[in-house]
């Protein structure tokens, strides 16, 4: 038994450093934040960090024992949802069947044909503005925190109490802490906010175009061929054709595991690839990727 938890850890050590990496960055960052310039944006880039690593710990890492791993994962320092909310919905969105399709995919931007023909005109307008990537980073995390607290509306309402309870305590551990980075750091919790926010934005860069519609299921999940740093930010998520064939798999042998199977990989996703998230920046930063209404199959 000990000799599995130990062969376990050694064999999951880069997993284990990202956890350690995270959590010790945000401490010394907020604890040295009056002498570290633009302390607020290493924040940024931390809490964009913090949601890649909760993202590895949904997909059973570093640990056999998903409990411990969700505990690892919970600390709200990203404050925008709670982590049981993330894992359960982001566990709905890996049915690759489902991909993209409104009320499905818990992870879509895209409109049923029916709900597109019942929305006000300034609602297709937003929700066309959110199709471009300057939109996305914008409005992007408020519209998923209206969505989010809609939910936790419903769950208290409609009474269904797991829900209800992880809403409620992370609501009480998120205010709790934001006190405790107030007092114990001294620092402005309005501005953790916004770090928060732009947090979020980050992260919306790339989820931006990580599905598209198509028929074939596998022709729906993009190959970011992304740079060294922006692979390490979102811990290899780039290659998400990659994850979603192989969930389970860890972080650190998603690159190895594409390099060896390129042509393959190529023709799963009908060449579904892009050359660096630049290309987005220079091709859709006020052009909508595509359409937000979802025509079906």
């Amino acid at each position: 038994m000990i000799n599995t938890v130990f062969n376990n850890i050694l064999r999951e050590w880069p997993t284990w450093v990202a956890i350690f990496i995270v959590y010790m960055l945000w401490w010394i960052v907020l604890d040295n934040h009056a002498i570290i310039p633009f302390a607020s944006l290493f924040l940024i880039l931390i809490l964009t960090f913090h949601g890649s690593v909760q993202h590895e710990l949904i997909h059973g890492h570093p640990t056999n024992n998903q409990k411990i791993n969700d505990l690892l994962a919970s600390p709200p320092i990203g404050l925008w949802c709670p982590y049981l909310i993330y894992k359960y919905s982001h566990l709905t969105h890996h049915n690759n069947a489902n991909l993209t399709i409104p009320d499905s995919d818990p992870e879509s931007y895209y409109v049923s044909e029916e709900r597109w023909d019942g929305l006000s005109k300034w609602s297709q307008k937003l929700a066309i503005f959110n199709m471009t990537l300057f939109g996305r980073l914008i409005l992007g995390p408020l519209w998923y925190f209206v969505f989010l607290r809609r939910h936790m509306f419903k769950s208290l309402r409609r009474s269904t109490l797991s829900d209800a309870f992880i809403w409620i305590s992370h609501e009480l551990l998120s205010l709790t802490m934001l006190l405790f980075i107030w007092f114990f750091f001294e620092f402005n919790i309005l501005i953790y906010i916004g770090c928060a926010y732009f947090a979020q934005s980050l992260t919306l860069i790339r989820s931006f175009y990580e599905h598209r519609v198509a028929n074939n299921p596998n022709h729906r999940s993009v190959i970011m061929k992304a740079s060294l740093p922006m692979r390490m930010l979102f811990l290899n998520n780039s290659y998400h054709l990659v994850h979603h064939e192989n969930p389970r798999m860890s972080w650190y042998r998603l690159p190895k595991e594409y390099r060896n199977r390129l042509d393959y990989y190529h023709d799963l996703n009908g060449n579904f690839i892009e050359p660096g998230y630049i290309k987005w920046f220079t091709s859709y930063l006020f052009k909508p990727v595509t359409h937000p209404k979802h025509l079906g199959f």
